[in-house]
């Protein structure tokens, strides 16, 4: 044994393909080849492409599936819940940037013009921070703009247990894990991410194409209460088959328990929009 090869992770030697004490398994020149390193590549794309659709495919299709599929063990199969989000969270902001999107990003603008809840506090707000930066408010507007914009990227996250709660409460009778709440939560954050940075945009840009043909007026085609009527209905569907799948819930229950999630979806988006509004202001 005082020739044989030393285990590149614990020291010891073997004559093993394998290290018996540690179980690494011995480097060979294939190995290190690149062709053993574009197989090895290719591979690992194509298994996390094929999870990827998977488990975006059973997210649309199975309202509630993922979660039931998570806490019954069968998880190989799909993208981590986590991950899934993050995932959605990109797509979500790269298209905003294709078809801008305010919904999470708010600009200063719609902060102060477009805010029917707290318009006169975040003037002031407005007003005590061109005090301390010593900034016009174009300036303030320019430099608040950008960097909202990069705070919500981080910090959409937060809604997650936001939706866990309301689940808790409105399922309270079901006495599951706050864990298992933040599971389902995230998968329909993952949900309406995709509906709003991909299925949404779509919707619009062929209304906006055959709108015309079909004589569709111009105001109803960019009208904010379209997408706004799509969105809370598809919630509403959604949310009941993912609350009777998940948690086992009556038609009536999950009815309720949907409806009011969705009618609550865009106040809990304002809540998101003060909190980015707060913290936006602090780090100027």
């Amino acid at each position: 044994m005082a020739n044989s090869p030393a285990c590149p992770s614990c020291g010891a030697t073997s004559v093993h393909a394998f290290c018996g004490h540690c179980g690494e398994r011995r480097l060979t020149h294939h190995d290190l080849s690149m062709r053993h390193y574009l197989k090895e590549w290719l591979e690992s794309l194509t298994h996390l492409d094929s999870k990827i659709l998977r488990s975006s495919w059973e997210l649309v299709r199975h309202p509630g599936g993922l979660s039931v599929g998570h806490f019954t063990g069968r998880r190989v199969r799909y993208v981590s819940p986590v991950r899934l989000f993050v995932l959605f969270s990109v797509i979500y902001f790269f298209s905003s940037t294709l078809w801008p999107n305010p919904a999470f990003t708010t600009p200063l603008a719609i902060q102060l013009h477009g805010n029917d809840f707290y318009p006169a506090w975040a003037a002031r707000q407005v007003a005590q921070a061109q005090l301390h930066t010593g900034w016009d408010y174009s300036t303030l507007e320019r430099h608040y703009d950008a960097k909202t914009t990069a705070l919500s990227k981080t910090i959409l996250f937060v809604l997650i247990p936001v939706f866990a709660l309301l689940f808790a409460a409105l399922m309270a009778g079901k006495r599951r894990f706050f864990s298992e709440h933040l599971v389902v939560a995230t998968h329909f954050w993952s949900f309406a991410l995709l509906l709003i940075g991909v299925l949404i945009p779509l919707l619009l840009v062929s209304l906006a194409a055959v709108g015309p043909g079909l004589g569709v007026p111009a105001s109803v085609i960019t009208a904010d209460a379209v997408p706004t009527l799509v969105l809370q209905a598809s919630f509403a569907v959604y949310l009941y088959l993912m609350l009777r799948r998940v948690y086992g819930v009556s038609w009536w229950h999950g009815g309720l328990a949907a409806c009011a999630i969705a009618w609550s979806f865009f106040f809990l988006v304002w809540l998101f929009r003060f909190l980015l509004f707060v913290v936006t202001l602090r780090l100027l």
